[in-house]
């Protein structure tokens, strides 16, 4: 195993999977000499007491498995439902080509589907499923990292049983970052790549025979002359129960740039409210007057857990805010999440081993990425998994991090961290 950031935990048919990256890797950084090149990996954890091990290793120009998804087809791509649902495993890494990878679960081995021939170095990032309310067919939606969504149905013949259409449904943005199904409707965030008016925001699909996307909203940017930056994106995409008490869902999602959770609402013509200032809540609870350094939040979604003892149902997500003690500090070292609860408040927690005092120095654990409740039964809902890392750009090597949580009695939202590093 090796890797310089945990991209995405996810369960599937009883099993935990972990996508990883090797983006900035410098394997001669380790004093001990060179060490062998393993490429992006997926992992998997197959029960409670197993170890984590390599399931597949990408060679020839991968970077990070950055998508990834355990999608439900329910009918076929001639539009025919299946006798019985068919449950996939499918990845998106990162290439020169632009392809999905689904698993066989019976063999264990994954089966390379190619997406398009038009477009080079656009892995896909994100994966949403969705059938169209005009035509009743049922698609798997792939958004890549150059701007584009392309669309498969299940198809047993195929390779890795996806028959992808070759010609995007979506195209010119910044990347695809994240896709949500909303009272009905699919929707897509797409990063802002210039100023033209398609470049990129919060796209809704417009189904039938000849579907199209609609823009409905862009997020607060800089421009160019204000230093503008792509990576400037909506994040984590996620359909929550209306916090007004109304019969529908709504779109939350946060965006770097000013550091805030967005709440969009589809009843009120797509009105955006700030739910949550990252820096200020974080200044607030580190007692400080201004929260300096970065606040990426929310890299793939929010995540619903629900307390098994109250029943309460939260959310949770990742972010990167650096705490203002020392990186040589356990809590300098550390790593955050937010919890949202169903009202639009707000909570917090750390993750960190005391066990493992100052993991990766100088940088620590640095950003959440993901997490994933644990499938495993024995674990009975009280317990979650924790990955992370960001590069940010500087070089590093075997940075790549997964932290088990335990949800304890005597609280319905602070997460007790055991006292053992998972992996890598």
């Amino acid at each position: 195993m090796g890797g310089t950031e945990t991209m995405r935990l996810i369960q599937h048919k009883g099993k935990l999977f972990a996508s990883l990256g090797v983006w900035m890797d410098k394997p001669y950084f380790q004093p001990k000499g060179n060490q062998p090149w393993t490429g992006p990996q997926i992992l998997v954890k197959e029960s409670v007491s197993a170890p984590w091990r390599v399931d597949r290793s990408f060679y020839g120009g991968y970077v990070r498995v950055e998508g990834m998804i355990s999608a439900t087809f329910t009918m076929d791509a001639a539009g025919a439902r299946l006798a019985d649902p068919v449950t996939m495993l499918i990845a998106g890494p990162s290439a020169r080509e632009t392809t999905s990878w689904s698993r066989n679960d019976a063999t264990g081995e994954w089966t390379k589907a190619e997406v398009t021939k038009n477009i080079r170095n656009g892995g896909l990032r994100s994966f949403g499923v969705h059938t169209d309310r005009v035509t009743g067919r049922q698609y798997l939606f792939g958004g890549t990292s150059q701007g584009c969504v392309f669309r498969a149905a299940y198809d047993p013949s195929a390779p890795g049983r996806l028959r992808w259409t070759s010609e995007p449904e979506l195209s010119g943005t910044g990347r695809v970052m994240c896709m949500a199904e909303a009272n009905g409707a699919l929707y897509a965030a797409c990063g802002i790549k210039d100023e033209s008016p398609l470049s990129g925001g919060l796209f809704r699909r417009v189904d039938g025979e000849r579907p199209h996307w609609e823009l409905l909203w862009r997020w607060p940017h800089k421009t160019k002359e204000e230093g503008f930056d792509e990576t400037e994106i909506l994040r984590g995409l996620t359909a929550v129960p209306d916090p007004a008490g109304g019969n529908h869902d709504v779109l939350v999602g946060t965006c770097h740039y000013p550091g805030v959770v967005y709440r969009i609402d589809p009843n009120r013509n797509y009105a955006v409210t700030t739910e949550l200032d990252i820096h200020a809540f974080f200044a607030k609870a580190f007692s400080v007057a201004t929260l300096r350094g970065p606040s990426l939040s929310a890299y793939n979604n929010f995540l619903p857990v629900t307390d098994p003892d109250t029943g309460e149902s939260v959310l949770l997500f990742g972010v990167w805010v650096n705490h203002p003690g020392p990186r040589a500090t356990d809590i300098g070292s550390s790593a955050w999440y937010l919890i949202r609860h169903s009202d639009g408040s707000y909570g917090y927690g750390r993750v960190f081993d005391p066990n493992y005092v100052r993991p990766n120095p100088p940088h620590g654990l640095v950003a959440t990425r993901t997490i994933e409740i644990s499938p495993f039964p024995e674990d009975k809902g009280r317990v979650l998994y924790f990955g992370g890392y960001d590069c940010a750009s500087v070089e590093s090597h075997n940075t790549a991090w997964i932290y088990r949580g335990i949800l304890p009695r005597t609280s319905k939202t602070k997460l007790e961290h055991e006292g053992s590093r998972s992996a890598p």
